[in-house]
C-alpha cells in the first residue's frame, strides 16, 4: 500500500510568546478545548515554542516546523515584540505557507496591528477578527478558535498533502527531542546511574537495548528525559520518538525522514521507510534512539540495527520484554524523594533547594501527602499543580484530599510538563485496554483493589477460589489460567510480582481508582469475597503455623478493616479476627491484638449471638489479653463468662471446659492464691488425663504451671518432679526449639539457682533464652523474663556490670510493649534496686524500690507475696541508711503478709524473718532475735535440708547473736555442726 501523510494523525505546532504570562495562560486552555481532536486521534501530539530549547535552537526550531502538518500562530503585542516569534517562527512559517507544504493559522489572542503584516491575506481566528480577551465569555471565544482549526484539520484528513520537499543533510549534533526538561525532576539517581552503566559497559557489537518499564505516571518519561538531556554531549544524534502504536510510530517516521533528508523514493511505503532509518542509523555515529511509551516490543525489529554505534532506550508498561531488551524498573519515589518533589513542585521550597532548607513543619505535613500518594510521581505531581495554583497550603489540601479524593486525581493542573492526562484518566485508559483484551481480568484486577496492596500471596487465589463468585471462582480454580491472567496485569504493569518472596504488589493509587470506577454494593461484595478467602487460609495459631500466619497476616490485619469500612457481621469475619487478634497476642503487639479482638467480640455480641462456642474462644483470647496487661479483675470477668458458655453447650469434662478452667488457675496463682489455683490445675489435670484424643503437650502445659504452684508455695521437690514431668513430655513431642520448652527449663532453672547449683541454673536459663529468641524475637515479655533469669545468676556471682545491663534491657522491653505501670516492670526495678543497694547507692536503690511497690500495690493490690519481697528488701536498705525505725515496720510487714498468704513454713517467710531479726540483734534486742533465728533455721532446714546455702546462712548469723549474748559454749557448738562435713 502506498505510504503518505494520510497515513498518520495531523500535526499542529503553536508559536506564541512564551515569556507573556497572559499568552501561555490562554494557550494552555486552547490545549484543553483541543484535547477532544487528539482522544478522536485526528491530531498528534502538539508542539509549541517552548520546547524550542538549547544551544540549537534554529535547528529545532525548523525540525518542529517541518513535522507539523498545520502552524498557528497566537498573536499579541508580545508575539511582535519577541525575537524568536517575529523574527525566527513566523518568518519561517510564512515561507512553509506560501511554498504549500504547511497550513497557516493566526488566532488574535490580545489586540495588536496585525493586518499591516503578510499575515493580513490569512484569515484569522475567531472568525470576526475580534481578539480572545476582549470577548466576555473566554471559553466561548475558545470553543470558535476550537472548530476553525478542526476545519482545517478535517479538511487535510480528507485530501492528499504535498509532498516534503527534500531537505539538506542534517547538521551534527542533532538532538530532537520534542519535551521541554523537566526541572522539577527528582529522585531517579540510582536508575540513571544504572541506565549510564549499562550502556557503558556494552563490549560487544550488537545494539544495547534498555527499557524503563512501569505504571503509566510512574515517571518512565521524565527518567528517559533527564537521561537524554544530561547525555547531550555524549552523543552526536539523539532522536525521540513516540511509539504508543505502529501507526504512531510511522507518523514519527515519516518526520523524521524529512529531518535526515532521506530520498523521496524512500517514502513509497511503510516497510521501506522503516527500512532506510534503519540503515542511516547503522550508519551513523554515536546515536540514541528513545522509543517512548512502545506498547508493541516487536516493533523494535523494524526500526533497531543489531549492530553499529548506538543505544536503545525504551519506556514501556510491558514488564516482559523476553530477549529484546533488558528490563530496568521504575518503582515508586522514595518517602524523602517524594517529600522533596512535593515542595519543590509546589513552588514551597526553590527548584534547586534541598529538603533540609525547608521548615520542619512544611515537610512534616508534605511527608503525610506523600504517605497518600505512595510515591506515585504523577499524583505527586498534580498535588504540586494544585496547591501551586491554589495556594491553599498542605495540612488543607490533605484534609480536601481525603474528601474529596477522586476529584483530586482526576484534575490534571495547567502548567503540566509531559504528561498531558491526569491519574484518573492515565489509569482508566489502561483498565479499559485491560477489559478489552479480557473482561475477566479487570474483574481480577477489581479484587486485588480490596487487598493489601504491598504483600499479596500469589497462591491466595487459588487456596481461597472457593470463595469467590463467578467468573473468578473458575479462573482461580485452574492455575494456569490464573497465571496467564496475571501475566497480561503484569504486562500492563498494573501489578508486580516480588520474585523474591512470591508475592504480588499493587500500588495504592491503583487501587483507589479501581474502586471508584465500583458502586458501593460491587465494593462491599469484593469486601466480602475478600475476608472469607483469608479467613479460609489463615491457620490456627501454633507454632507450626508460625510461617503460614506471618505470610498472611498483612492480608488479615486488612481484612479488620475492610469488616469496619462495610460493616461486615459474616461469621467469618468474627473467626478471622479472634485469630488475628490471638496472634497479635502472642507477638507483643498488644494494642492491635485489644482493638481485633474487641472488634471480634463486639460481632458475636450484637449479630452473631447464638455462636456460642466462637464467643467463648473470643472470650478466652480477649482474656487471656487482659491478663497480660495486668487487668486481671477484667480477665476473670472474661475467663467466667467464656467459662459458662462452655458448659452451657459442652460437658463439663470437656477440653474446652478445662481450657477455661486453666486460665482460670493461672489467673488466681498469679494473684497469689495458690490453693485456689492448685485446685484448678488437678480438675484440668484429670479431665486431660481421661481423653484419649488429648495433645500430650497440653497435659504438659498444666503440669508446668502446676509446678510454678508447687514452687511458689515453697514445696520444691513437688516442683522439681512436676516440672521435670513437664519437660520430659515436651521434649518427647515437640522440636527442640518449640517456645512451650521455655517454662519448665525456666522453673527448674530456678529450682537449681534456690538449691545453690549456680551453674546448672544458668546452663538451663540459657537455653530458655536462646529458644525465646528464636521464637519471640528480641522484644518480647518473654525473653525479658529469660533476660531477668539469666541476670539473677550473674548477679549473685559478683557479675554486677552484666547482671545491670540484662535487668535494664528486660526493663525496656516490658516498659516498651507493656507500659512502664506494667507490674513485669515491678520485677526488674526491685533486680535493680537490690544492685544499686550493694554497690552503696542508697539514694537510688530507695527509688527503684518504692517504684517497683507502688507499681506491684496498684496491680496486685497490698497483700501479695511480691509486695513482700519488697518490703523485706526495703527494710533492709533502711537498716544499711541507719533508718532502724522505718526498717523495723517494713520488715514487720513483710513477715505479716508472708504467713498470712504463703504461710509460716515458707522459706519466705523464714527469708523475711531472718531479716527483722538481723535488725533486732544489732539493736540488742536479743531475746525476740534468737527466737526469730530458730524459727527461720527450723523452716529452711525443712525445705532445703543442712547442707543448703542459705540454711548455713542462716545458722551463721544465730551463732553470732548467742556470741553477742555471751553464750560461747553454745555458739562454739552450734559452730562445730555448722563445718562438720557430711558422711
Amino acid at each position: 500500500m502506498s505510504f503518505s501523510p494520510l497515513s498518520r494523525a495531523i500535526k499542529i505546532f503553536f508559536s506564541y510568546a512564551t515569556s507573556a504570562p497572559r499568552d501561555k495562560n490562554l494557550f494552555d486552555q486552547l490545549m484543553a478545548h483541543l484535547s477532544i481532536l487528539k482522544r478522536e486521534q485526528l491530531i498528534d501530539e502538539f508542539y509549541d515554542s517552548a520546547i524550542c530549547a538549547g544551544s540549537n535552537i534554529t535547528q529545532f526550531m525548523e525540525a518542529q516546523l517541518k513535522a507539523a502538518d498545520i502552524i498557528v500562530l497566537l498573536l499579541s503585542a508580545e508575539f511582535f515584540a519577541s525575537e524568536r516569534c517575529y523574527g525566527l517562527e513566523l518568518k519561517r512559517a510564512l515561507e512553509l505557507s506560501a511554498s504549500g507544504t504547511k497550513r497557516l493559522i493566526p488566532v488574535i489572542l490580545r489586540p495588536a496591528d496585525w493586518k499591516i503584516l503578510p499575515l493580513s491575506q490569512y484569515s484569522p481566528l475567531p472568525p470576526d477578527g475580534k481578539p480572545v480577551s476582549r470577548w466576555s465569555d473566554i471559553d466561548e471565544a475558545l470553543s470558535e478558535v476550537a472548530r476553525g482549526i478542526r476545519r482545517v484539520v478535517e479538511e487535510l484528513a480528507n485530501q492528499t498533502l504535498k509532498p516534503h520537499a527534500d531537505m539538506p543533510s542534517p547538521q551534527l549534533p542533532l538532538h530532537y527531542i520534542p519535551y521541554r526538561y523537566n526541572t522539577f525532576f527528582t529522585d531517579r539517581q540510582k536508575v540513571l546511574a544504572t541506565l549510564s552503566s549499562a550502556f557503558a559497559s556494552t563490549k560487544t557489537p550488537q545494539i544495547p537495548i534498555l527499557a524503563l518499564n512501569g505504571l503509566g505516571g510512574m515517571g518512565k518519561t521524565q527518567v528517559a528525559l533527564a537521561y537524554t538531556y544530561r547525555s547531550l554531549e555524549m552523543y552526536q544524534i539523539i532522536l525521540w520518538l513516540n511509539a504508543s502504536s505502529r501507526k504512531r510510530l510511522s507518523a514519527e517516521v515519516s518526520a523524521l525522514a524529512d529531518l535526515i533528508s532521506l530520498p523521496q523514493k524512500e517514502h513509497f511505503n511503510e516497510t521501506q521507510l522503516f527500512a532506510a532509518v534503519k540503515r542511516w542509523l547503522q550508519s551513523q555515529p554515536n546515536w540514541l534512539l528513545v522509543l517512548d511509551q512502545i506498547e508493541d516490543i516487536s516493533l523494535l525489529d523494524l526500526l533497531t540495527p543489531t549492530q553499529g554505534n548506538g543505544h536503545v532506550l525504551l519506556t514501556t508498561r510491558t514488564q516482559a520484554t523476553g530477549t529484546l531488551a533488558t528490563a530496568l524498573p521504575i518503582a515508586k519515589m522514595t518517602s524523602m524523594d517524594s517529600v522533596l518533589f512535593l515542595l519543590r513542585r509546589a513552588k514551597i521550597i526553590s527548584v534547586d533547594a534541598e529538603l533540609d532548607q525547608a521548615p520542619a513543619e512544611a515537610i512534616q505535613e508534605a511527608n503525610a501527602i506523600a504517605r497518600e500518594m505512595d510515591g506515585f510521581p504523577l499524583a505527586l505531581d498534580q498535588a504540586g499543580a494544585y496547591l501551586e495554583e491554589t495556594g491553599c497550603g498542605l495540612t488543607t489540601y490533605l484534609t480536601l484530599y481525603h474528601k474529596e479524593r477522586m476529584t483530586l486525581l482526576g484534575q490534571r493542573g495547567k502548567n503540566r510538563v509531559g504528561h498531558t492526562n491526569s491519574v484518573t484518566v492515565t489509569l482508566t485508559l489502561t483498565f479499559e485496554k485491560v477489559a478489552q483484551k479480557r473482561a475477566t481480568n479487570l474483574d481480577l484486577l477489581h479484587l486485588l483493589a480490596f487487598m493489601q496492596p504491598d504483600a499479596i500471596p500469589d497462591e491466595l487465589l487459588v487456596k481461597g477460589a472457593d470463595e469467590l463468585d463467578e467468573p473468578l471462582q473458575s479462573l482461580a480454580a485452574h492455575p494456569l489460567n490464573l497465571h496467564q491472567a496475571l501475566a497480561e496485569l503484569l504486562n500492563f504493569s498494573l501489578i508486580q510480582r516480588r520474585t523474591d518472596t512470591s508475592m504480588l504488589y499493587i500500588h495504592r493509587i491503583v487501587q483507589i481508582v479501581l474502586k471508584d470506577t465500583l458502586s458501593q454494593e460491587q465494593q462491599r461484595q469484593l469486601a466480602i469475597q475478600v475476608v472469607r478467602m483469608v479467613n479460609r487460609v489463615f491457620p490456627e495459631i501454633r507454632f507450626d503455623t508460625q510461617a503460614a500466619c506471618e505470610r498472611y497476616l498483612p492480608q488479615a490485619q486488612n481484612c479488620a478493616k475492610l469488616i469496619a469500612d462495610f460493616q461486615l457481621t459474616l461469621k467469618e469475619a468474627a473467626l478471622l479476627l479472634e485469630r488475628v487478634g490471638t496472634y497479635c497476642y502472642r507477638h507483643a503487639c498488644y494494642s492491635e491484638a485489644e482493638a481485633t479482638l474487641t472488634q471480634a467480640l463486639d460481632l458475636y455480641e450484637q449479630h452473631l449471638k447464638s455462636e456460642t462456642l466462637d464467643m467463648a474462644q473470643t472470650l478466652n483470647s480477649l482474656a487471656l489479653l487482659r491478663y497480660r496487661q495486668a487487668r486481671y479483675q477484667q480477665a476473670e470477668t472474661l475467663h467466667l463468662r467464656a467459662l459458662k458458655l462452655r458448659e452451657q453447650a459442652l460437658d463439663s469434662d470437656h477440653l474446652k471446659t478445662a481450657e477455661s478452667l486453666h486460665n482460670l488457675a493461672m489467673l488466681y496463682a498469679n494473684q497469689g492464691h495458690y490453693q485456689q489455683a492448685e485446685h484448678f490445675y488437678r480438675r484440668v489435670l484429670a479431665i486431660e488425663n481421661s481423653m484419649r484424643e488429648v495433645d500430650h503437650s497440653e497435659i504438659a502445659r498444666t503440669l508446668n504451671n502446676l509446678g510454678l504452684v508447687y514452687y511458689r508455695q515453697g514445696q520444691y521437690q513437688q516442683a522439681e518432679a512436676t516440672y521435670q514431668q513437664a519437660l520430659t513430655i515436651y521434649e518427647g513431642c515437640l522440636p527442640p526449639d518449640h517456645p512451650d520448652l521455655i517454662h519448665p527449663l525456666d522453673g527448674l532453672g530456678a529450682l537449681n539457682e534456690k538449691q545453690g547449683n549456680y551453674s546448672r541454673a544458668q546452663e538451663l536459663y540459657q537455653r530458655a533464652l536462646s529458644i525465646c529468641q528464636q521464637a519471640y524475637g528480641d522484644q518480647h515479655p518473654e525473653t525479658a523474663h529469660s533476660l531477668n533469669k539469666l541476670a539473677d545468676i550473674y548477679e549473685i556471682e559478683g557479675n554486677y556490670r552484666q547482671a545491670a545491663a540484662l535487668y535494664h534491657r528486660a526493663l525496656s522491653i516490658v516498659e516498651q510493649t507493656l507500659g512502664s505501670e506494667h507490674p513485669d516492670a515491678a520485677l526488674f526495678l526491685n533486680n535493680l534496686a537490690f544492685l544499686a543497694e550493694k554497690e552503696r547507692d542508697y539514694q537510688q536503690a530507695e527509688n527503684l524500690y518504692q517504684r517497683a511497690l507502688h507499681l506491684y500495690e496498684q496491680s496486685l493490690g497490698t497483700e501479695h507475696p511480691f509486695i513482700a519481697t519488697v518490703l523485706n528488701n526495703l527494710g533492709k536498705l533502711y537498716q544499711n541508711m541507719g533508718n532502724i525505725q522505718r526498717a523495723e515496720a517494713l520488715l514487720r510487714k513483710a513477715i505479716a503478709i508472708c504467713k498470712r498468704v504463703s504461710g509460716l513454713a515458707h522459706p519466705d517467710t523464714a527469708l523475711s524473718m531472718g531479716s527483722l531479726a538481723e535488725l533486732l540483734s544489732a539493736e540488742h534486742h536479743y531475746e525476740e532475735a534468737e527466737v526469730l533465728f530458730q524459727q527461720a533455721f527450723a523452716i529452711l532446714l525443712q525445705a532445703f535440708g543442712p547442707q543448703h546455702g542459705q540454711v548455713n546462712r542462716m545458722l551463721e548469723k544465730y551463732v553470732a547473736l548467742l556470741e553477742s549474748m555471751g553464750r560461747t559454749e553454745e555458739a562454739a557448738i552450734l559452730r562445730q555442726t555448722l563445718h562438720q562435713k557430711p558422711a
